[in-house]
């Protein structure tokens, strides 16, 4: 392992996350390195009439972590083209936040998208990981099975049978 390697942070296949600007903590974020940009769920997106500021609802409209969501303006934002992993492309509008994951606090760009039918309402994208983290997949910081339970969502029950009740997130770091 180089040297380099010893300064990123470890960190699992999903990693709960703070936006430190908004006083939203804790929200479980799926870790994706085939993803090239980092996505968060935002519904409301306007564009003003005279194009220079968004605004948007942060986590809102999903029906989990909906009840978490902020009003947020901002006045720096650009328009990228996305592909996902079926190839269908999309404009999306990107903008930076400031972040905690893990014990790490840094400003980062996300893409505002519609993940309301995803469990995880954020995706975390080699742009955000790279030079700042190391991916164990064999770890986790937030348990799916009670994340799950604690949100009332199915859990199919082989899945359930595998794991004793548990907080949905070990915790800070």
């Amino acid at each position: 392992m180089s040297t380099t390697n010893l300064k990123k942070a470890v960190i699992g296949r999903s990693e709960p996350i703070t936006f430190m600007d908004l006083g939203i903590a804790y929200v479980p974020a799926k870790v994706d390195s085939g993803a090239y940009r980092s996505a968060v769920q935002a519904s409301d997106i306007k564009l003003s009439k005279d194009g220079k500021t968004l605004s948007f609802k942060l986590l809102g409209g999903h029906p989990v972590f909906g009840a978490l969501a902020k009003e947020v303006t901002v006045k720096k934002f650009n328009t990228v083209n996305i592909s996902n992993s079926f190839g269908v492309r999309e404009d999306r509008y990107e903008i930076k936040l400031r972040v905690k994951v893990g014990k790490k606090i840094f400003k980062t760009n996300f893409t505002l998208a519609n993940r309301e039918s995803m469990i995880y309402p954020i995706l975390l994208g080699r742009k955000l990981l790279n030079r700042r983290f190391l991916i164990n997949t064999s770890k986790t910081g937030v348990d799916r099975v009670a994340l799950k339970r604690r949100y009332n969502i199915e859990i199919p029950e082989e899945e359930e049978l595998k794991y004793e009740d548990r907080d949905f997130i070990s915790g800070p770091r």
